[in-house]
């Protein structure tokens, strides 16, 4: 028997990038209300203006609210990691995290609280290892990061149910990994990274969108391992290349040169770590894109309901 979604009121912080409109789009399929928190002044409804740093929210929007989801963040590889841009990569989660968490105190509706989390917690100590959500963390920058925005988004608990959801690499048209890797092979020049053996796990935008949703209807509470799959470096070029209908013909990039381009950064793309998904599954979760050719159909032939 299938349990009957309760509509709920759903804010969402980081609304308005890829995956947050995508999550929007899933959350209104099932019913339930989205507002979407806007730092835009004087924007209309369902958007809400906020400033986490003169620590501004519009009242209005936050009234009633039953969840609230937090995708809030500068993007990782956007910019070279130099001391400042570390700085912003850490800041942009943690401060609009314990700014949500003091209006909290005024949301006696609020049941829930979603944070957007990240598989690079794990380290890349060992990438050998099955890491479960139970594994520790690892002591590199971005693992530092996950730990610190995780413990702030504890600060809910246990007035609310806490998920964390730690998030593999997003496949998408149309941004993050998969554009720059395809338009290198639609040019001729793209090829494998460092050893190509390095495991990255990923999920396509609409898995992690159903994801959300679904950590919403089912109330989840903790943290859980978003991915579909693991693969290669190197298996993720020739699927590519392969869907592209296009030939790999350089040799792989060699680490060194990676390193000397993108410094301390080279690491998102030179290691690797192992994720285990069962725990979300073990909910009823069930992926839609479960192996790397299902995900490329559905991304660049368009064949399924979006």
């Amino acid at each position: 028997m299938v349990n009957k979604v309760v509509k709920r009121i759903v804010l969402i912080a980081g609304g308005s990038g890829l995956i947050g409109q995508e999550v929007q789009k899933e959350l209104n399929k099932c019913g339930h209300e989205v507002r979407i928190l806007t730092r835009d002044e004087n924007p209309s409804a369902p958007y809400f203006h906020w400033d986490p740093k003169k620590k501004e929210i519009d009242r209005e929007g936050i009234k009633g609210v039953h969840v609230i989801i937090n995708l809030a963040g500068a993007g990782i590889a956007d910019k070279r990691w130099t001391d400042k841009r570390k700085e912003v990569i850490f800041n942009s989660r943690i401060k609009p995290t314990q700014f949500l968490h003091e209006i909290s105190q005024n949301i006696p509706s609020l049941v829930q609280y979603i944070s957007a989390s990240g598989i690079t917690c794990y380290g890349y100590e060992d990438q050998i290892r099955l890491h479960k959500e139970s594994d520790d963390f690892g002591t590199d920058f971005l693992s530092t990061v996950v730990k610190r925005w995780e413990e702030v988004a504890d600060l809910f608990s246990p007035q609310q149910k806490v998920a964390k959801i730690r998030t593999g690499v997003v496949l998408t048209e149309e941004g993050g990994a998969l554009p720059k890797i395809s338009i290198t092979i639609i040019k001729g020049v793209g090829t494998p990274l460092g050893s190509g053996e390095q495991i990255m796990p990923w999920l396509t935008l609409k898995d992690i969108a159903r994801v959300y949703t679904h950590a919403v209807n089912e109330q989840l509470d903790g943290a859980f391992n978003a991915c579909s799959s693991n693969i290669t470096n190197e298996k993720l070029t020739k699927a590519v290349a392969k869907k592209l209908d296009k030939r790999l013909w350089l040799p792989k990039v060699p680490s060194f040169a990676l390193n000397l381009a993108l410094g301390e950064m080279s690491t998102l793309v030179l290691e690797g770590v192992r994720v285990d998904n069962s725990k979300i599954i073990q909910t009823g979760f069930e992926f839609q894109h479960k192996t790397i050719e299902e995900a490329l159909i559905f991304i660049y032939d368009k064949n399924e309901e979006k």
